[in-house]
């Protein structure tokens, strides 16, 4: 997941361009990195993979609103291959001053920065490497003070939070294991706890900038599948309104695509594909929020996983 920059261009006389935050997977290790909107001008914002060590290194970053700040779930000193390290840690835009903001005994990851930029909704896993991993929503300040659980996840995942922008909800996944298979559904709780239902069938929910839609991947249509022990329906990327409804389809592709993330002006989603090279590679593509042809704008012989946008 390194230096390669990806392909594609942007028109010289569009917006000026808003960078994409992003993890790169090398051999297991995470690293997040910033790109422009044509996948270009990368730059590398955590360390490389140290020698000798096991551990995820640093994944799932998050813009601050001001663009200031990226926070991220990160294993820090630990060589060990155990996400009872994951902790979250917050990051200049360049990569400078981290600061850990957890600490504890159990994995934390998945963070959103609320619209205020007050607050940082996340995920605290409880038996991750039991047969059910659990994971329950906890919220905090932006500087690691007055952690609390949000919504309990009883013998599920509940991950992937996103934060609406009023502020007043959080979107996110709940994966179930009900035959040890994960099964994943989007769902909505109130920012006070109470209020969660289910929305649609699906992971990877993000919010658009406008509040009116929701960008969601899901099996639903199962073109295509994957089959690792079991197989599964590959993921397309769609929006849904807020309760769920009107599902209009993005991508219509027999790969897997997943973990959307819209532009700040909502006129496009970026997501992750395998078309490329599904043992391979992952990339990143760029739809129209209303649909049409995917661009690639990512190509390298690295993993590029978890963009965030807006």
């Amino acid at each position: 997941m390194l230096l390669v920059t990806g392909c594609g261009g942007g028109d010289s006389a569009s917006a000026p361009s808003q960078d994409l935050v992003f993890t790169v997977n090398v051999n297991g290790w995470g690293e997040i990195w910033l790109m422009d909107e044509a996948g270009k001008a990368r730059k590398q914002l955590t360390e490389d993979h140290p020698l000798e060590s096991e551990a995820a290194g640093n994944t799932n970053p998050s813009w601050s609103p001001d663009r200031e700040r990226i926070v991220y779930a990160g294993s820090g000193d630990s060589v060990l291959q155990d996400p009872a390290f994951e902790e979250i840690y917050a990051m200049d835009a360049d990569g400078s001053n981290a600061e850990q903001l957890t600490k504890n005994t159990v994995p934390d990851f998945s963070p959103d920065w609320s619209n205020d930029g007050k607050r940082i909704v996340f995920s605290r896993g409880a038996v991750l490497a039991a047969e059910t991993p659990t994971a329950s929503l906890y919220v905090m300040n932006s500087d690691g003070s007055e952690q609390k659980e949000l919504y309990r996840g009883k013998g599920v995942l509940l991950v992937s939070p996103d934060w609406s922008p009023d502020g007043k909800q959080v979107v996110f996944t709940r994966v179930a294991y009900p035959t040890g298979i994960p099964v994943a559904s989007v769902w909505i709780v109130n920012s006070d706890g109470t209020g969660a239902k289910k929305i649609a069938s699906g992971a990877d929910p993000a919010w658009s900038p406008d509040g009116r839609r929701i960008a969601i991947a899901t099996g639903r249509d199962k073109f295509g599948k994957t089959c690792f022990g079991g197989c599964q329906a590959n993921d397309e990327i769609y929006t849904v309104d807020p309760n769920g409804g009107s599902p209009t389809r993005l991508t219509e592709d027999k790969s897997e695509d997943s973990s959307p993330t819209w532009s700040p002006d909502g006129t496009q989603i970026a997501f992750v594909s395998d078309r490329t090279s599904r043992e391979q590679a992952n990339e990143i593509y760029v739809v129209d929020a209303t649909g049409g042809e995917a661009k690639q704008i990512t190509s390298n012989e690295v993993w590029d996983l978890e963009p965030d946008w807006k």
